[in-house]
């Protein structure tokens, strides 16, 4: 779990590889994923569980408007994707070799499939070897993806 102290330690978006020119060459795309569904709480931790190594960034707009920022903590990749109120796709663009905003489609999926559990459905083990995440039972590991 991230400390509040240590969210401010994440390298700003500007010292990524191309993101200075947003969106430059990245790959884009739309999505029906919506930036704020990837916001709430329980998908924030199930995304930050499965994939260790990301963490987000949001530039506010206007009216309700905002980019939301994936970013890999090697500064290799990013993706973000473009909220705007009221919009059934949103634009996205991923950056490096890594296709994050993917990644956290394929997070969100395995979460809807395990019948969007909430906190209470998650349990850690920490032992001498490790820890491990665990939904509704020890046996049952949550999957961890480090490419």
């Amino acid at each position: 779990m991230r400390l509040r102290d240590q969210r401010d330690r994440f390298p700003p978006t500007r010292l990524f590889p191309g993101a200075e020119d947003w969106p430059g060459t990245a790959q884009r795309r739309t999505t029906a994923l919506s930036p704020d569904d990837m916001g709430a709480w329980r998908h924030m931790f199930t995304l930050g569980v499965q994939v260790p190594d990301l963490f987000c960034r949001v530039e506010w707009g206007t009216g309700g408007a905002y980019r939301l920022w994936l970013l890999d903590i090697g500064r290799t990749s990013w993706a973000t994707a473009d909220f705007e109120p009221g919009r059934g796709e949103f634009e996205v663009a991923e950056y490096g070799p890594r296709r994050l905003w993917a990644e956290a489609e394929a997070v969100l999926s395995w979460w809807r499939e395990h019948g969007e559990p909430g906190f209470a459905r998650y349990g850690l083990t920490v032992a001498p070897r490790g820890q491990r995440v665990w939904l509704d039972h020890p046996d049952n590991p949550v999957p961890v993806r480090v490419p």
